[in-house]
Formats: structure tokens, C-alpha cells, sequence
């Protein structure tokens, strides 16, 4: 039968230095990886190197509208911007120059969808298509009613929510939407998921299919091209929500369900698709509100930004490390748009303006808006009291600069220079449940925090082991330990600082 005999006492050291993990917020605390925390809020990882650091501020407006901005749309082509308004008015916007009106939406929806063919913009928000072709704004009379817009082997495709069809123009004239069954170059239709009871909401393009989502859960492929297609359910329940809430990542298609983010990627099983959660880790938080949802993919930096209501908050998945950080803005954030050289951010004040900033690493602040930094770790749980009696901090900064270090409830408030960013700190915080976290309002590239951590183990022995054995089991553990450092001498069961 064993029996206590003594404690010995360990040092255990936490630092939190990789972080490419990113938030997990699926898992309790006490159980994440080393590399991962609760959360990780308005941090980025710089493309070059995987450095955690200050996200990317707003700065001043580019300018400021009479209306909320709803969506930015980005001429790859022109390097121009276009602009849509809550009150249907449509802005082009040539970077470094005063945003220009040229036309107003004729349909209903709110957020437009935009593609280029033969070097004109289209436009399908519910009413006929329009066209822009850089003087003015027109509408395509003889073209079918759409809020989704696309280019498909040199024809342009449409559809509307709430019906079944995908439609093909004419090839190479996107204003020729005559039907002629004798003409292989002539408009032709197909109907996806025949009488399956779902309408249409959502297209995702790939190279060689089309994923097509209807409002009752189901997702077809539509392969080929008019009039050798071939179309499969590809799957059911996708809970899929919104057409901006949709897009291609390499070979893979990621949307927003009403369970969070999810993705379909290429594969060899399930018709040539496998569904993923690609969002698990931060899902619970993503999928609190899905009533206004966005998805934009930065390519360049390798993230998408991705919102369940349009609010301030965005949540961003580093897809190179399959990590997610969260952004939190002052206002609500509508649309996010980049192209080769710039992002572009509508943020909207109020109800009734709304503005357009850059997203760059020259901007510290959002509109005079400090950027609240915080890093939160995970769970250390012990059935002992851990003893915390040294912390040392790490960060890097062009200017000086300040932050506190909480353990539990205790702050520690460290200030730098630009010539002094590290420092130690010595304490005596104790308890059976520790969880560490880090603020700032600087601007920072953070290296590392490390806590040395006291730990007491119980050392057992046989009831039959003799007194030497109990003194190898216990006290020749715990005389071997208070070698680890000469200030803990002294300090026994009182918590006293040994350095007050």
C-alpha cells in the first residue's frame, strides 16, 4: 500500500512564441495545442516569415459617400475600383483620385455581382444585366433578370434567385439572348436539380466545374459546356446561406453555412469532392449571427476575411498556416477589396454615409481609433498550487511603447523604448489554474512571453519501504529542486515576494 511521504517541485516553463496555430475557440481551454489560444485579436501573420504582429490599420478615410457603401468590386483589367451604394449608386474609383458617379443599380439587391467580358463591366442585381464600358452606364434589354453574373468559355452566365436555371448568352455577344435550337452558338438554358423543390442562391466557379447551390441543401456540379453538360448532386444539407458568402480557393470552394465555414475540396471520393470544416476552430464564434454574410479573399497575403453579419468584427483564416486572428474595427465593415498594389475597406459610421479606407501597414490606427491588441492563452490546470515566479517578454517596435501582462487576475504593466523592448519580472502569483494574457495598443511585432512555473508533486512510497527510501522518494526530490533558483528560497506557504 502506498503512502504520502513528501512533495517535490518541478519548473515548468510556458512561452507563448509560436502562435501559428491561431484561435481555437472549438476546444476547452485546459485542452489546446502550444501553438494555439483562445484568442487572438487584431494580430496578423506577415506573409514573410510568419511574424505575429500588429494587423494592418485603416488610417484616414479615401473618401467619404452620402450613402453606406455595400460592396467594392475590382477591375483586375483597368486597376479600377467600383463602388456600389445602399442607395443604388455606383462610383468608379481610379486609386490616388476622387471617385466618380456613373450610373445607379436598376434591381433590388443590395450587393451586386460584377464580371468582365470583352473588356465592359457587367452588373446583375435583380433587373436586367448592365453594362459599363468606361463612358457610360446602359442596360441589356433583351438579357433575362439576374443577381448572379459570370463568364463561362466565352459566354456570359446568369441567374436569378428563386429559379432553377443557369443561362447561357449567345457566344461572344453578351447583349444575344435569342433561343435557336439549330444554332450551337445560340443562348441555351439548363435546368439544375429538376422539380428537387430548391431554387438557385449561390454559383462557385472552378476550372473545369461549376458548384451550384439551391436554398434546400442541396449542391449540384454542372461539368462541361452548353449543350454536352453534365450535371450530379454532389451533396445535401450544405446549409448554405448567401452568393457573397462564396469562393474558390485553388481547387477548393469555401462558403459560409449557418454552422459556420465550410469548404468542398477536390478529391478522388465523393463525386470528385470532399466536404471539409475548414472553420472548426472558430466556427462557435462565426456562426452566432450568418443573417448578412461576406467572404474576400486577399490572395496576396493569404487570407480570407470572412463576416457572418457585416459588423465590426471579421475573422481572418491564414490558409498558408490554417490559422485564424480576429480583427475588430469601430464600425461595421461591408466589403473588402484588393487588387495588385492596394485593400481597399468600406467602413460605414452610421446609416447614413459610408467611407472608403486602405488597409496598409502604415496606417497604426483606424480613423484615430487605437488598435486594441490581445492575446489570450489556453488552460493550465493542477490539483497543487503552480507558483509563477518569473516572467520575461520579448517584443519588437519601431517607437516606445507599453502593455500588461495579466496572469489570472494579476496585470503587470510593462514599458519599452526603442532601445530597450525586453524585460523580467518576479512574482509570487499562485494558484491551481493559471491562463496568461497579453494587451497593447502599440504597434508591435510580438516575439515572446515565457512564465517559469513552479509545480508540487506528491511523492507515494510503499508502506513497507524503509525511512532511506522515503527520503530518496521525497526529500531528495525537493533538495534537488531548490537548486533551481535562490530566490525561492525562504518563501515556503506565506506567497511572500521575495523581491518586495
Amino acid at each position: 500500500m502506498a503512502k504520502k511521504v513528501g512533495k517535490s517541485q518541478r519548473i515548468q516553463t510556458v512561452t507563448l512564441v509560436d502562435l501559428t496555430g491561431g484561435m481555437n475557440v472549438a476546444k476547452s481551454p485546459e485542452f489546446l495545442k502550444q501553438n494555439e489560444c483562445v484568442n487572438l485579436e487584431n494580430f496578423e501573420f506577415d506573409i514573410e516569415g510568419d511574424k505575429l504582429r500588429t494587423r494592418r490599420g485603416l488610417g484616414s478615410p479615401l473618401h467619404t459617400f452620402e450613402s453606406p457603401i455595400t460592396y467594392i468590386y475590382n477591375d483586375y483589367e483597368m486597376n479600377d475600383f467600383f463602388i456600389f451604394l445602399e442607395n443604388k449608386k455606383i462610383y468608379r474609383y481610379e486609386f490616388g483620385t476622387t471617385p466618380q458617379f456613373i450610373g445607379t443599380l436598376n434591381g433590388d439587391a443590395k450587393r451586386p455581382t460584377c464580371t468582365k467580358f470583352g473588356g465592359n463591366l457587367l452588373i446583375a442585381s435583380g433587373g436586367k444585366l448592365q453594362k459599363y464600358n468606361y463612358q457610360t452606364v446602359s442596360e441589356i434589354a433583351e438579357s433575362p433578370n439576374a443577381d448572379i453574373v459570370f463568364t463561362r468559355s466565352g459566354r456570359v452566365v446568369v441567374s436569378k434567385s428563386g429559379q432553377d436555371l443557369l443561362i447561357y448568352s449567345a457566344v461572344g455577344d453578351e447583349e444575344d439572348w435569342h433561343e435557336n435550337s439549330n444554332d450551337d452558338s445560340a443562348r441555351k438554358d439548363v435546368n439544375v436539380g429538376y422539380k428537387d423543390g430548391g431554387d438557385i442562391i449561390g454559383v462557385a466557379e472552378l476550372a473545369t466545374d461549376l458548384l451550384v447551390f439551391k436554398n434546400n441543401g442541396l449542391i449540384y456540379t454542372v461539368q462541361n459546356e452548353p449543350s454536352d453538360w453534365n450535371i450530379m448532386q454532389l451533396g445535401s444539407k450544405s446549409d448554405f446561406i448567401s452568393r457573397h458568402a462564396c469562393t474558390n480557393l485553388g481547387k477548393d470552394v469555401v462558403f459560409m453555412s449557418t454552422t459556420g465555414l465550410k469548404s468542398y475540396a477536390t478529391s478522388l471520393t465523393y463525386s470528385n469532392f470532399e466536404p471539409k470544416d475548414i472553420g472548426e476552430k472558430c466556427n462557435p464564434l462565426i456562426k452566432r449571427r450568418v443573417d448578412n454574410p461576406f467572404i474576400f479573399d486577399l490572395r496576396r497575403t493569404k487570407q480570407l476575411a470572412i463576416s457572418g453579419d457585416s459588423g465590426n468584427t471579421v475573422y481572418v483564416y491564414h490558409y498558408g498556416l490554417k490559422a485564424f486572428s480576429k480583427w475588430v474595427f469601430p464600425h461595421k465593415i461591408t466589403s473588402i477589396c484588393e487588387n495588385r498594389y492596394h485593400v481597399l475597406v468600406s467602413m460605414n459610421d452610421n446609416d447614413t454615409s459610408g467611407s472608403l479606407y486602405e488597409l496598409r501597414w502604415d496606417n497604426h490606427d483606424d480613423n484615430k481609433t487605437t488598435i486594441h491588441q490581445e492575446i489570450k492563452s489556453g488552460e493550465i490546470r493542477d490539483t497543487h498550487q503552480m507558483n509563477v515566479y518569473r516572467t520575461y517578454i520579448d517584443v519588437m517596435s519601431d517607437t516606445a511603447g507599453s502593455g500588461d501582462i495579466s496572469i489570472n487576475e494579476t496585470v503587470i504593466h510593462h514599458t519599452w523604448t526603442t532601445e530597450e523592448q525586453q524585460k523580467e519580472f518576479k512574482s509570487q502569483i499562485r494558484s491551481p489554474k493559471l491562463q496568461f494574457k497579453f494587451e497593447t495598443d502599440s504597434n508591435i511585432v510580438f516575439k515572446f512571453v515565457s512564465f517559469d512555473i513552479v509545480k508540487e508533486n506528491e511523492a507515494l512510497v510503499s508502506q513497507g519501504s524503509s525511512g532511506g527510501g522515503r527520503r530518496n522518494s521525497g526529500f531528495g526530490a525537493k533538495k534537488r529542486s531548490s537548486k533551481h533558483d535562490d530566490f525561492l528560497k525562504g518563501t515556503g506557504s506565506s506567497n511572500r515576494n521575495p523581491y518586495g
